[in-house]
Order: C-alpha cells, then sequence, then structure tokens
C-alpha cells in the first residue's frame, strides 16, 4: 500500500497502516543490511522509512497524547541515530566530489586530493563496521523497531474526521513557516537545518494527505519536496566545511575551498527561500481551511 491515505478507509485504521508498513520496511531493511556485501544503501533506506514513520506520527500527535508521541518519537529518532555513521561518511564523500566538480574551474583536480582521499577511506571503515564492528548497532536498531510494531497496534485511534490529523498538518505549516523567518533573519547552518526538518515533515504529511485534493497540492508537495532537498545539500555542506575545518591536512587550498563551500550555500539558501515564499504564502488560517475544505469534499465523495 501507499505512503498516503486511500479513499475506502477509516482515518484511524489509515494511519496505523501507514505507520505499521514503514516498521515493516525499515525492519525489511535492516535485517537485509546483515547479508549484503554493502549494507549502505540499506541502512539510508530505513532511514527514510524511519522519518516517513515519525512525520506520521507528528500528524496524529494530539489523538496520542504528548507522553506517547515522545516516546514513540524518541524510540525512532535513537534508532535512526544508530545508523547514521555510515551514511554521514558516505554524504561527505558524495558533498566534496560534488562541490569539485561543480566548482571545475576554480579548484584543481588534485586540490584536496588527500582529504578526499581520507573521506573514502573513512567511508570504507564506516561500510566495514556497520558489516562487522558495528552489527550490534543495526542489532539493537532492528530490535527498537521490531518493539515499536506492538505498540503502534495499540496506539489509542479512535477518531475518523478531520480532527485526527487537522492539528498536525497545522503544526507542521506553521512550524515551517516560523523557521524560514528565523532562518531569513540569521541564516546559520543551525537554523537551516531546523527549517529543513521541519519543511520534510510537511512534504511527508502532504504526501499521506494528497488524495484529498490532489491538484490543489500537487505544487505544494512538489515545492517542499525542491524545498527539502536544497536545505538538505545545504546542510551536507555545512556537516563538509565543519570536517574541513577540524582537519589537519596539508591543504594548500583551504581558502579556495571554503569560498567554494560558501558559494554553494549561498545558492541553494536562494534558492530556498524562494521555494518557501512559494510553499508558506497562506496566512496558517487560510491554508488550514483550504486543506480541511478538500477534506470535506474528499471524504464525502
Amino acid at each position: 500500500m501507499p505512503y498516503r491515505l486511500e479513499a475506502d478507509e477509516k482515518l484511524a485504521a489509515g494511519m496505523r497502516r501507514i505507520a505499521l508498513e514503514r516498521v515493516e520496511r525499515a525492519a525489511e531493511r535492516l535485517r537485509e543490511a546483515g547479508t549484503v556485501e554493502d549494507p549502505s544503501e540499506r541502512i539510508h533506506a530505513a532511514r527514510k522509512d524511519l522519518k516517513k514513520l515519525r512525520a506520521a506520527v507528528r500528524l496524529i500527535r494530539r489523538e496520542l497524547g504528548d507522553d506517547l508521541y515522545r516516546a514513540e518519537n524518541e524510540r525512532y529518532r535513537d534508532a535512526g541515530k544508530l545508523l547514521s555513521p555510515s551514511r554521514d561518511a558516505e554524504v561527505k564523500v558524495k558533498t566534496l566530489e560534488s562541490l569539485r566538480e561543480r566548482f571545475s574551474g576554480r579548484i584543481e583536480p588534485a586540490d584536496a586530493a588527500d582529504w578526499l582521499e581520507e573521506l573514502r577511506r573513512e567511508r570504507g571503515r564506516a561500510v566495514r563496521a556497520a558489516r562487522m564492528g558495528d552489527a550490534d548497532s543495526i542489532r539493537a536498531a532492528l530490535e527498537a523497531v521490531e518493539e515499536g510494531h506492538a505498540r503502534i497496534e495499540a496506539w489509542p485511534l479512535e477518531t475518523d474526521s478531520w480532527k485526527l490529523v487537522g492539528p498536525g498538518i497545522d503544526r507542521a505549516y506553521r512550524r515551517g513557516r516560523r523557521e524560514m523567518r528565523r532562518a531569513a533573519e540569521n541564516p546559520s547552518g543551525a537554523n537551516m537545518h531546523q527549517w529543513r526538518k521541519r519543511a520534510k515533515d510537511l512534504w511527508y504529511q502532504l504526501r499521506i494527505l494528497r488524495d484529498a485534493r490532489p491538484e490543489a497540492f500537487r505544487d505544494s508537495i512538489e515545492q517542499a519536496d525542491e524545498l527539502a532537498d536544497a536545505l538538505g545539500d545545504h546542510h551536507d555542506l555545512t556537516v563538509l566545511r565543519d570536517d574541513l575545518l577540524r582537519r589537519e591536512l596539508p591543504l594548500t587550498q583551504r581558502p579556495a575551498l571554503v569560498a567554494a563551500i560558501a558559494e554553494r550555500q549561498d545558492e541553494l539558501a536562494g534558492a530556498a527561500f524562494e521555494l518557501g515564499e512559494r510553499l508558506y504564502a497562506r496566512k496558517p488560517k487560510a491554508f488550514r481551511r483550504k486543506m480541511r475544505r478538500g477534506w470535506k469534499k474528499w471524504r464525502k465523495g
């Protein structure tokens, strides 16, 4: 079944079904990670499933109650953290390779060769650790995910109306809009990353609800997707820059690399704010009314 509510299913049952599918998919990926030579892709896919699951949990936060919401959110957040080392190493390699390609006229192939080689070695160690030494981390994440399956079955979901999901999508929109304004005032790496997380929530949640207004929300879903990607690339460059500044390597071109990172981040920030102004153009009340009208028409149809 897809990552969206279906017109012919009860709302509470649909949200439970979506959560269970993400848990089952994440568990399947983690089991596969222990059987392949390079588990990185399985781990990455499992982390994406957990992020989708957390967005679904946020969508129904009011119905779950704060205590249960926090417990479930922390469960899957902590499981995702156990899986991050190999993915982080892979991202730094790909980000530096992409940066050198984009600024090929200013960064010579030999520039930062030692740094890239070291990052590749770290990626190799992370892959081996995920396959061998850190197998305990994968097992711990898998146990947390499998335990969560039974908990989802017991979630106290009863509401079969807009009240189950309406407050969650409204909250995601308001928080994303607020984080965009904060980032505009101070576009620090931390502020941009917080905005990215909220944009990602809205993207996932709009996908869950997309059949309610398929035509009206098509642009919003695409904008949220592009925004999350731009902010994700911006964050990857922040991680890469921090790595560069920490290293004691013979990088004769360090200033040029820092400048290239800053320039690319400025480009990404400009694109992100342009997308954000379109995505969050409506006032929260207008966004909420639009969503609710579409929802009622869809469910009655």
